[in-house]
């Protein structure tokens, strides 16, 4: 059972909480940002500053989520996003409250809560180790028809004079449904293009489509597109022959 399923059996059944707690305490979980998430080179670590949410209430939660398809439900756009071991980010945020999965079955842990946690974790010597994420994402091969997303896509980019190619592959998250990954040999701001972008093509997607843009620079992409061709290449201009 992973850590969505024990959530939605813990909100109904009170003897699986704890056991929901010991699990998503050792899970990693997923949090919006506002900017870019920085690496410090100098000190170590990284800098972010995380999105908040208000509840009908007027009460301020930082969201946070079991999984990328969550936070994708949830924000419904492009947003930078970073994925952390939750204890770790308990004790980031130990003053403050927190929302696990806003606007669907989720929970909230108000700051004292969260407190708790951490020191039952502290006594019990549970260390915040947030597993590599490149060990947990496996890529492949499409195993269904894109041809409703390839076709539209295939008609956006070519109005795009800063995209020379577009692949796409399968990716799965740890145990979570394949998503459809589009890798991007291109130049400029990636925000630029991947907003606008993702709004585009909601009016294409089907029920369980799942869309994640990035840029070939990205490490991860040059080994997800690795003996992948592109299903897109720009046709060259009269210049550039």
């Amino acid at each position: 059972m992973n850590l969505d399923e024990l959530l939605k059996e813990a909100i109904t059944k009170p003897e699986k909480r704890s056991l929901f707690l010991q699990m998503l305490i050792k899970s990693d979980v997923y949090v919006i940002c506002k900017k870019p998430v920085k690496q410090d080179e100098i000190n170590g670590g990284i800098s972010m500053e995380l999105v908040t949410t208000q509840n009908p209430d007027g009460d301020i939660f930082i969201p946070f989520f079991t999984s990328y398809r969550s936070l994708q439900q949830f924000a419904k756009r492009y947003v930078n996003c970073y994925r952390m071991n939750c204890l770790r980010l308990f004790d980031l945020i130990q003053s403050a409250n927190a929302v696990l999965n806003p606007n669907s079955y989720g929970k909230e842990f108000s700051s004292q809560e969260i407190k708790s946690i951490l020191m039952v974790a502290r006594n019990l010597n549970i260390p915040a180790i947030s597993m590599k994420e490149e060990e947990t994402i496996e890529y492949r091969r499409n195993q269904k028809d894109l041809d409703h997303l390839i076709r539209p896509l295939t008609r956006y980019l070519a109005k795009q004079a800063n995209v020379d190619a577009c692949y796409v592959v399968e990716m799965i998250r740890g145990c979570e449904r394949p998503q459809t990954l589009f890798v991007f040999d291109m130049s400029g701001n990636t925000r630029k293009l991947f907003f606008p972008l993702s709004k585009y093509m909601q009016t294409y997607e089907k029920s369980g489509d799942s869309l994640v843009f990035i840029s070939l620079e990205e490490p991860a992409a040059k080994k997800a597109v690795k003996g992948i061709d592109p299903f897109y290449i720009r046709k060259k201009r009269f210049f550039e022959r």
